[in-house]
């Protein structure tokens, strides 16, 4: 069996192309050629089913042995809020939320953000590649270096693994995409010194919203919300996006138009930077691979499709 794999170094951008990308999917890409931009820049040329091409970082995934012409399978990993796409090529040997043995190499003592004692489980992977597993304190307190170590692959990112212990029963099973009620506890500043909202589950589990993100919400202490799982973080938590208050998921919408200009790395995929005006009259970005001027005049307005929802802003493509 030939096994494909591609990763998250790749950046894509939200184009107006017969694929509509959205976080989680899988799609097929094929490696057109590689190429030194500088001796710190050096990408994959790599093209989507549809014929646009896009840069993947190839010193991510070195140790995955790709080839110019190899088609390689991707998960949409991450839209940013300027459009770009992040892919992560699937693992030639893991697999996100299934367990594996790994043996323990090195044991660290250290606090989250909530002030709480946890164990940072250090571990090498089937490739050789250090992997961290993040415990809480109260049931770690047996682990030594050599001992094998039952994980989780919570999350893969940029060819690494992001583990948590399987018998934690404190980490909640949570499905990408689907929608769970939270409690807002409190409204704080942690020791990292950001201000965020803290949220409860029905267990009583507590997660975390970054304050500066979701000002025009109207959030409140006790108000009942929904949030989507966005992330496993790499610090051992997972990343929540609370429901928008003005814009849903594969809706159209029309927005503001601002400007266009072309994409940095137009040279290479021919994209064109769209930026729009929401409701809160932040500024939004996003990619189209057409220009949306008629004979030089620009648009007041433009119909947009929202195809996801990001650090409280909404990711567009053009509406069909």
């Amino acid at each position: 069996m030939i096994l494909y794999f591609c990763l998250k170094s790749i950046i894509f951008k939200v184009t107006k192309t017969t694929i509509n990308f959205r976080e989680g999917q899988y799609h097929q890409f094929k490696i057109k050629k590689h190429i030194e931009i500088s001796h710190t820049e050096k990408y994959f040329i790599v093209e989507d089913q549809a014929g646009k091409k896009q840069l993947l970082n190839s010193d991510y995934y070195k140790k995955y042995k790709f080839e110019t012409g190899q088609l390689i399978n991707c998960r949409i990993d991450h839209i940013n809020c300027s459009g770009k796409i992040f892919l992560e090529p699937v693992h030639p040997f893991y697999a996100e939320g299934e367990n594996y043995d790994f043996v323990i190499n090195e044991i660290d003592y250290k606090k989250n953000k909530f002030e709480d004692n946890i164990l940072v489980i250090r571990v090498f992977d089937a490739i050789g590649n250090e992997a961290l597993c993040i415990i809480e304190n109260e049931i770690s307190d047996n682990f030594t270096i050599g001992q094998n170590i039952s994980c989780k692959v919570e999350r893969i990112k940029k060819g690494k693994l992001y583990l948590s212990f399987s018998s934690q029963k404190t980490l909640a099973n949570f499905i990408r995409g689907e929608y769970y009620k939270f409690v807002i506890e409190d409204i704080k500043v942690l020791s990292d010194n950001y201000k965020y909202y803290i949220l409860i589950d029905d267990k009583n589990r507590k997660y975390l919203l970054k304050h500066e993100y979701y000002k025009n919400h109207n959030l409140k202490i006790g108000q009942n919300i929904e949030c989507t799982i966005i992330k496993y973080s790499s610090k051992g938590y997972y990343v929540l996006e609370p429901r928008h208050p003005d814009y849903e998921i594969e809706k159209a919408y029309v927005f503001n138009f601002l400007k266009q200009k072309k994409d940095l790395q137009a040279n290479i995929t021919g994209n064109f930077e769209i930026t729009v005006g929401d409701t809160f009259d932040n500024e939004i970005i996003f990619i189209s691979n057409k220009s949306i001027l008629s004979d030089g005049k620009e648009p007041e307005k433009i119909k947009c499709k929202v195809t996801g929802i990001k650090k409280g802003k909404p990711l567009l493509s053009l509406s069909h």
